[in-house]
């Protein structure tokens, strides 16, 4: 289910649903009521105080995020009462009707104690785009994880392993407004990501304004103890509760609703496919090395600095950004398949969480970076009706994509395009290495060049150790390390390690162009003041791109050669740029100097045969291949529970080709929560989709590898 921009009516100022015809909050005293009803309910001030969680983190889960006031009021008491906490606050909600940008910010007018919190969700909000959205909070100390989409099929998608909540804001319009939310379906995916304990200060908590019976039988039926308490206000009162999973549940004369509900027996979790598992959360390395100073690797860098983890990063070249990463501009934009996939989404979050990385590093300086929109030109009769189809199909909103004529693409571009098209408004360029260097500067990286990885080595277990204590072995042309983990993010030179020679990488050849350009033209020549005095105003691209001029250079390519493995600048190729750039815009292109006066910079991508990133735990080749051999002759085998194969504490992060800009950060992210053991900001589907075992099952259900 697409999710879709509320539709608001403001009596008194304040949001109402039109949809729904319910308030979004309190005008009176909707602090009060959420600290009352949410935070107390759950007994979070106590739990803060006394550290009462089974990890080094409180996660919250939220139905309904709203205005975002519940997790504003959190913030509140954490700052306000436990400011030297060393735990990290993980904040998951849902939204199938997010407010606009515009609206969000007018409804936040209401709240100005909480102005440091309503800026950075502000600045980092996304437009009504599906999926899982990581904001980074308070440098770190708060991640929101926002699942725009239906909040039941929201919760099914994530793995309860690495997912687990502590406590539930069930909040939401009122069952009576809105009864599809407050779904039986809903109360089991809840009861999938809550825990026990036989402390029930330590289990799962829940707490809601709502009293209808349907929410107290739905929660009962699926292991929670449920108790009336007092509600605020008005409203005498509410429920709140713990999670004791599915067993008969203990009577209580104070509270007789606990057990008027039989336990039914529950049935067996759906099992994901055995091969795709990941590693059992852990607690967090102290040491980890990264080989490889591109932009996978330091964006993982900086994922895990975030949250104290010392990194020391491998770069076999002088400097960072050799290859592809190291162009002086390169597209922030997701090509959107014509239907939904898993990697259209992977694309827009992606492209929305680099987003939020560049603001929060304050690099949309017009230097560095500059979100000035991209043109997706229809320079075919196909590539239109495939555009027309797309926008029928995905029903993104205009702040997303939107049609436009060839004449508005010529005022948007600032030059004669002579095709229709699409305008991404939130799409830009990056200086990729400009990006790099400021997450790496960080107290706790340490970059070393000169330092091609030669050996990776597990070093034997201790006797009587558990397999946590495997510590890595490191050997480069700077000598030798160990590590409790290790990411390899050196793109197709990852094959010559080992552990990692099976992996299925090719290098793409890539040759971008650069052509001097007059910022200033003559006043008495009009057509070259159209066309060169301001050049492009946006990116344009169709068989290839267009950056807007920087520092008196226009970047524009590239080529894409699967066969050439040469370095060197061709000559051919910058007469392939050209063509390509003279089909999109025709006047621009013939307001270049001759190509004997431009530069050139070759860089090789790295990609993957389904052109997805291979990025998870390393598996381990032989043992997958023995222990799934039977996938060659029925590829539904009924194999035992049993964990995955992987190779310990290693991880992989590559093959993102052309698209490393929009996919790097946020599967760094990924890594970083998977090898510190927080909750992952992308869903289960998706991890299977970038695990880097995926083509290990395919070659032995397609019987291609030798036995």
């Amino acid at each position: 289910m697409q999710p879709r921009n509320a539709q608001l009516i403001w009596p008194n100022g304040k949001p109402r649903s039109e949809t729904f015809d319910d308030i979004y909050f309190n005008e009176h005293d909707n602090t009060a009521e959420t600290e009352h009803v949410f935070i107390k309910g759950n007994n979070l001030p106590a739990r803060l105080d006394t550290g009462l969680f089974k990890h080094h983190f409180l996660s919250v889960g939220e139905t309904g995020f709203g205005t975002g006031t519940n997790l504003f009021c959190l913030l509140a008491l954490i700052d306000r009462c436990h400011k030297q906490a060393t735990q990290r606050l993980y904040f998951l909600s849902t939204e199938l009707f997010p407010l606009t940008h515009a609206d969000l910010e007018h409804a936040l007018t209401s709240f100005p104690a909480f102005a440091a919190y309503t800026q950075q969700l502000l600045d980092q909000y996304p437009p009504a785009i599906k999926g899982m959205h990581r904001f980074i909070l308070n440098n770190g100390r708060c991640y929101l994880t926002l699942c725009l989409g239906d909040a039941t099929q929201s919760f099914e998608q994530l793995s309860p392993q690495h997912n687990r909540v502590d406590a539930w804001f069930l909040d939401g319009f009122a069952p009576a407004k809105n009864p599809a939310m407050w779904s039986p379906d809903l109360f089991a995916a809840i009861s999938r990501l809550s825990h026990t304990n036989e402390e029930l200060a330590l289990a799962t908590h829940f707490s809601t304004f709502t009293i209808a019976g349907t929410v107290r039988r739905g929660l009962q039926q699926e292991g929670f103890l449920v108790e009336r308490a007092t509600g605020h206000g008005t409203k005498r009162d509410m429920q709140k509760g713990y999670f004791v999973g599915h067993s008969t549940l203990p009577f209580n004369t104070e509270h007789p609703w606990v057990n008027d509900v039989p336990q039914p027996t529950p049935k067996p979790p759906r099992l994901p496919t055995p091969w795709f598992t990941l590693p059992s959360p852990a607690k967090a390395p102290e040491h980890v090395v990264i080989i490889g100073a591109g932009l996978a690797g330091c964006t993982t860098a900086e994922a895990l600095a975030r949250r104290g983890v010392r990194v020391t990063l491998l770069e076999q070249g002088d400097e960072i950004c050799q290859q592809a990463s190291g162009n002086r501009q390169g597209a922030l934009y997701a090509k959107l398949p014509v239907d939904p996939t898993l990697s259209g989404e992977l694309h827009l979050t992606g492209l929305e969480y680099t987003l939020r990385l560049l603001k929060i590093h304050r690099l949309l300086d017009g230097k560095r970076a500059d979100q000035c929109g991209l043109l997706q030109l229809a320079t075919s009769e196909k590539e239109a009706q495939r555009q027309q189809q797309l926008l029928a199909n995905n029903a993104l909103s205009q702040a997303v994509v939107k049609a436009v004529t060839a004449e508005e693409a010529s005022r948007i571009a600032n030059t004669a395009i002579p095709h229709s098209g699409l305008f991404f408004p939130r799409a830009g360029w990056v200086y990729p290495k400009a990006l790099c260097e400021a997450l790496i500067d960080h107290p706790l990286i340490t970059l070393t060049t000169h330092a091609k990885v030669t050996e990776l080595n597990l070093r034997p277990c201790p006797t009587g150790a558990t397999i946590d204590a495997q510590r890595w072995q490191i050997i480069s042309h700077q000598g030798e390390l160990t590590a409790d983990a290790v990411v390899v993010a050196n793109a197709h030179d990852a094959k010559t390690l080992t552990p990692l020679s099976q992996l299925p990488l090719k290098p793409i050849r890539g040759q971008v162009s650069s052509a001097p350009v007059a910022l200033q033209a003559s006043d008495n020549d009009q057509e070259a003041t159209n066309d060169t005095k301001h050049l492009l105003n946006t990116i344009i691209c169709g068989d290839g791109y267009c950056c807007p001029a920087v520092e008196n250079n226009l970047y524009f390519g590239a080529t894409f050669d699967l066969h050439k493995v040469t370095d060197e600048v061709r000559p051919e190729d910058h007469d392939y740029n050209l063509n390509t750039l003279g089909k999109m815009a025709p006047k621009l292109a013939d307001s270049l100097p001759p190509t004997n006066q431009w530069h050139a910079k070759v860089g090789f991508r790295c990609a993957t045969p389904d052109y997805m990133p291979i990025v998870g735990p390393a598996p381990d080749f032989d043992a997958y291949v023995s222990r799934y051999n039977k996938l060659r002759n029925d590829r539904k085998w009924p194999f035992e529970e049993s964990p995955a194969p992987l190779q310990p504490n290693l991880y992989l992060s590559m093959g993102h080709g052309s698209k490393g800009l929009i996919t790097a950060a946020l599967c760094a992210e990924y890594l970083a929560c998977l090898i510190t053991g927080e909750p992952l900001p992308i869903h289960k589907p998706m991890t299977d989709a970038l695990h880097p075992a995926r083509f290990i099952i395919k070659d032995l259900i397609r019987n291609k590898i030798g036995r």
